[in-house]
């Protein structure tokens, strides 16, 4: 047939996407900052204080609009993998769009940042959460291996 893409190509495709994913989420993982703004909107990074304002105001403030974003970009992200992978697109958009902003927000919570390894197991759960997706399995067991990946890696990178 004349413009189909063989069975094996697909395959093959989807295994490197999946490996990609899986290895993007695992080591975007970054330990907790030392910058912080205070409650007078002051600028600290290290041992220097900055006493002006960085932030750009806008509709919303920082944190919200980097989780936005990742939603955002994490929605784009699965409507191509459920397009490349001949599976729903919406629903595929959907769980894409929700692990992109749990991402951002686990990644920008000022919890997470306390707790290193709760951090990376919920990293873990949430690639985990990605490759049952993209696979088309059930998510909670991928949610639950996955999270006790991250937690082995958390404990193994900060103790």
């Amino acid at each position: 047939m004349k413009g189909e893409v063989p069975m094996i190509m697909k395959r093959l495709l989807s295994l490197a996407m999946l490996t990609a994913m899986a290895f993007g989420m695992v080591t975007a993982t970054q330990t907790a900052q030392a910058a912080y703004y205070d409650r007078q909107g002051h600028y600290h990074s290290g041992h220097r204080t900055y006493y002006y304002d960085q932030r750009r105001h806008g509709w919303f403030d920082y944190k919200t609009g980097k989780i936005l974003k990742g939603g955002l970009i994490g929605a784009g992200i699965g409507a191509g993998a459920g397009l490349l992978l001949d599976r729903n697109v919406g629903k595929s958009a959907l769980v894409g769009a929700g692990l992109g902003a749990g991402t951002q927000a686990v990644r920008y919570s000022s919890t997470m940042r306390r707790h290193p390894i709760l951090k990376t197991a919920t990293y873990g759960a949430l690639a985990g959460t990605g490759v049952s997706a993209a696979t088309g399995k059930r998510l909670a067991p991928g949610a639950v291996i996955g999270g006790a990946l991250g937690a082995g890696v958390g404990a193994l990178k900060n103790y």
